[in-house]
């Protein structure tokens, strides 16, 4: 009886553990479904999944000093250094050279004056859904993000 019943809660817990893994699988096609509607009209509501991901991007990006929100006067007239913390960080966790060699490429700055949620809709708008067979949700974001709100050079 006893080991019925372990059998039984380890395929309860192997059920929930596929669960979960499913779940979080479906996720990135979930954001790529919704901007999809939203660039082409089906979804006009206020608040979607892919504006809502991009929101909690971009509030990311300032934690990690990828992005600064100023005012426009301050973007114009210089860039902001990157401290000497930020550059090791980047030396021992990421892999790739030529994102170390180009990082201060990959910062955007948006505005103080611009209201949020213009910045998100535009940012949805204009983010190219086709480079995400080839890239990663986050550097098609970065990419779209610095295009679209550049820091000064």
């Amino acid at each position: 009886m006893k080991s019925l019943k372990n059998l039984m809660h380890k395929m309860i817990l192997v059920g929930l553990l596929l669960t979960s893994v499913q779940v979080f699988a479906d996720f990135k096609a979930d954001i790529i479904a919704s901007c999809s509607a939203y660039q082409s009209g089906h979804d006009k509501s206020e608040i979607n999944a892919c504006k809502l991901y991009i929101d909690g991007f971009i509030d990311s990006s300032l934690l990690t000093e990828d992005a600064v929100i100023q005012p426009k006067a301050m973007i114009e007239s210089q860039a902001s250094e990157q401290s000497a913390y930020l550059k090791r960080a980047y030396q021992t966790r990421v892999s790739d050279l030529a994102f170390l060699s180009n990082h201060k490429d990959y910062q955007f700055c948006i505005p103080r004056e611009y209201d949020r949620k213009v910045v998100v809709s535009v940012i949805a708008k204009s983010m190219d859904i086709k480079q995400l067979a080839d890239k990663s949700l986050k550097e098609v974001l970065f990419e779209t993000l610095i295009a679209d709100f550049p820091c000064a050079k």
